[in-house]
């Protein structure tokens, strides 16, 4: 397989970033990018994944549609099996998809996407992504919705390194929403 020359990475990094600063949710930019692609360099490292591959996934993972990914890497000349992990990484970054992910790299970039909603951190995130426009829901909407992502995110967790990373934090959520639930009931 041929390797990625310095300039098409670099060309990479710039198509992607330009989309990230369109994105309307904040939650969702560059500092996203930027953390998900350190997370799927330590995974792809534990795991054994390429981490080239696994690092400008996670860079292209917000994208969801591979199409347009593989159209601009094509322009770039990149050969053909790269365009092909690449695009693959993309096309499994949602949910509805992971199950088929038949690479350790798709699974780190799914990983590494979905460590940012597991934990106090994460639904943090969630909430504030959910109140805020486009999404406007309300505080019980978005609290609610927070508690079945968050779980859902952890339970779909597709590495080891992920599952033992996110354990402790899903553990700590777990106990804030049963005092959540414990104030909501008391009587006053």
């Amino acid at each position: 397989m041929n390797k990625l020359t310095k300039t098409q990475i670099k060309k990479i990094k710039k198509f992607a970033l330009e989309y990230y600063k369109k994105i309307k949710e904040p939650e969702h930019g560059i500092e996203h990018a930027n953390k998900t692609i350190k997370l799927a360099e330590y995974l792809a490292k534990k795991e054994n994944a390429n981490i080239q591959i696994a690092k400008l996934g996670a860079l292209l993972h917000q994208f969801h549609n591979g199409r347009a990914v593989e159209k601009f890497l094509k322009k770039l000349k990149i050969d053909k099996k790269i365009i092909k992990q690449l695009v693959y990484c993309v096309e499994c970054s949602g949910r509805e998809n992971i199950p088929k992910a038949k690479t350790i790299e798709a699974r780190v970039v799914y990983d590494a996407d979905k460590l940012q909603v597991v934990g106090p951190f994460g639904i943090i995130r969630e909430i504030s992504c959910d109140m805020a426009p486009p999404r406007n829901r309300k505080f019980r909407e978005a609290l609610k919705h927070t508690k079945m992502v968050e779980k859902r995110c952890f339970e779909t967790l597709q590495t080891k390194t992920a599952k033992k990373l996110a354990k402790q934090p899903h553990q700590f959520v777990l106990r804030f929403w049963k005092i959540l639930d414990k104030w909501d009931k008391l009587k006053l």
